[in-house]
C-alpha cells in the first residue's frame, strides 16, 4: 500500500470482530513501531501487548472511573455516552509507555523534557498506518489516568502510559472523515 494511500485511507474503530490478530502480523505492527523516529535516537518507548481478558477488563473499568471524572469535571454530554466497550472487544491493545529519562536535551529547556512522548507518538502513528495496511482497524485511545494504568500493568514508576492502540479487525465499516482544508492550517514563512 503506498503511504498516502495508508495516511488518508486510516481510521478510528470502536467496534471490533472477536477475530484474533496473526502474529504475524502483530509482529509486523510492532516492528514499524520500533523504526519510528526517536529524540536522539533514544528510543524511550515500551510496547506492552495485551491479549488477556481480565487485564483488559480492569482497563475498561479504570477508564470508565476517568471518564466519570471528565464527565463531572466538564458536563459534556458526549463523554456520558462514550463506551468503551471496544476495551474488552478488541483482541489486542498495545500499551505505549515511555522513559522520560530519555527525552534528549530538550529537558534543559524551561517547561519542556517532552521529547519521549513526542517519540512514542511517532512510534504510536508508525503501528496505525501499519494495522491500516495489513487490514485491521486501530484506535488511538488516551483517556486514561497514567498512574491507574501503571498499577494494573505492573509497570515501573519511571514510566509514562503515552497511549494505547487497541487493535483488531473492524466490526463495522470504515466511516468517512472530514479534514480542515490545508489553507487553514498552513503559513508560509519565505
Amino acid at each position: 500500500m503506498d503511504i498516502f494511500t495508508a495516511i488518508k485511507g486510516r481510521r478510528s474503530f470502536r467496534n471490533y470482530l472477536s477475530t484474533p490478530v496473526e502474529e504475524e502480523k502483530l509482529k509486523a505492527i510492532l516492528e514499524a513501531g520500533r523504526w519510528a523516529p526517536s529524540v536522539m535516537n533514544l528510543q524511550p518507548w515500551n510496547f506492552l501487548v495485551v491479549k488477556n481478558q481480565d487485564i483488559k477488563t480492569r482497563l475498561k473499568a479504570s477508564c470508565q472511573e476517568t471518564l466519570d471524572k471528565i464527565y463531572a469535571a466538564s458536563g459534556w454530554k458526549w463523554v456520558s455516552r462514550f463506551k468503551l466497550d471496544f476495551l474488552t472487544e478488541a483482541p489486542v491493545i498495545i500499551v505505549v509507555a515511555g522513559d522520560p529519562k530519555k527525552t534528549g536535551a530538550d529537558q534543559f529547556l524551561p517547561g519542556r523534557g517532552t521529547g519521549y512522548a513526542f517519540s512514542c507518538c511517532a512510534a504510536i502513528q508508525n503501528m496505525h498506518l501499519a494495522a491500516h495496511a495489513l487490514g485491521l482497524g486501530s484506535l488511538w485511545f488516551t483517556l486514561f489516568e497514567t498512574d491507574k494504568i501503571k498499577a494494573i500493568l505492573n509497570l515501573p514508576d519511571e514510566l509514562d502510559v503515552v497511549g494505547m492502540v487497541v487493535l483488531g479487525y473492524p466490526a463495522s465499516p470504515e466511516a468517512s472523515i472530514n479534514r480542515k482544508p490545508l489553507e487553514e492550517m498552513v503559513t508560509f514563512i519565505d
